[in-house]
């Protein structure tokens, strides 16, 4: 090496020049303890909900496993209620729960993923007994694996489309799918009553692909859409692997379709697309 001075070969030592350092006499001082790695962040496991208030702006913290919404009213655009899922403790099982929210004046409910389903130990959302007035519940990209997801029991009133500054569509629509994939999770919408006072919005929209992989099923079922053009959107849908797509039993009192297709559709490995 550079900087050895000598080598004692009877005890395999060497001496280093003046600069040189450690037993391999390289140019800069190595530490004769190895240093630990960071350790992992500490998940926070706080179970306690936030009840009975009204929120302008919102600050999460993404490394809770539990979070919880009792009669919250989420009001104007900068109540924005946004999940990331990437920046999450996916190895834990994650607990989403709303119950008896409002969401008014342009807030939205927001579910974001990742560009591929990654592996999750269990996310399990709930958003119930919920009352909308111009604003939007959206999933969007591809969402961890094993996800259970129920909308259930909306009550709806949309005069103006919500503005998101992650969608660049604005559209008059209870429920936004944007690029959406769902691996080995299931997401039902079910018990919605939307009334749109603006004709020309779709109850349901889905703005890209919508992919449907490993046993996944995604149910429409006992929902009321009126003054939407068309009760469920679709720009492209793919099904495969034991999946299940279907829209079971929802009325329209006006508009002209329960199911558009705009582009394509593939179904596909004993999946199934069902509209009844």
């Amino acid at each position: 090496m550079p900087g050895t001075e000598s080598v004692d070969r009877s005890s395999c030592t060497c001496s280093c020049k003046d600069g040189w350092h450690g037993v391999l006499c390289l140019p800069l001082e190595v530490p004769d303890t190895v240093v630990p790695p960071v350790a992992e962040r500490a998940a926070d496991g706080d179970t306690s909900c936030v009840v009975n208030q009204t929120l302008k702006s919102l600050t999460l913290n993404m490394w809770k496993t539990h979070h919880c919404y009792l009669g919250v009213t989420f009001s104007g655009v900068g109540a924005v209620l946004t999940f990331f899922f990437n920046s999450m403790p996916l190895h834990l099982p994650i607990n989403i729960t709303l119950t008896g929210c409002t969401f008014r004046g342009g807030a939205a409910l927001q579910f974001v993923g990742g560009v591929e389903a990654v592996e999750s130990s269990g996310v399990l959302i709930r958003v119930s007994q919920t009352v909308m007035r111009s604003s939007v519940v959206v999933f969007a990209l591809a969402l961890p694996q094993h996800c259970d997801i129920v909308v259930t029991e909306v009550d709806a009133v949309q005069s103006s489309a919500v503005h998101l500054p992650e969608t660049v569509t604005k559209m008059l629509s209870v429920v936004m799918l944007h690029e959406v994939v769902l691996s080995a999770s299931s997401l039902l919408v079910s018990n919605v009553k939307a009334h749109a006072t603006r004709y020309g919005g779709y109850g349901l929209y889905s703005i890209g692909t919508l992919t449907l992989v490993g046993g996944s099923s995604l149910y429409t079922r006992y929902c009321n859409f009126d003054g939407y053009t068309h009760l469920f959107y679709l720009n492209i849908l793919s099904v495969s692997d034991h999946s299940v797509f279907a829209l079971l039993n929802n009325t329209m009192a006006s508009g002209a379709s329960l199911l558009y297709q705009y582009s394509r559709s593939s179904v596909s490995d004993h999946s199934v697309l069902r509209v009844v």
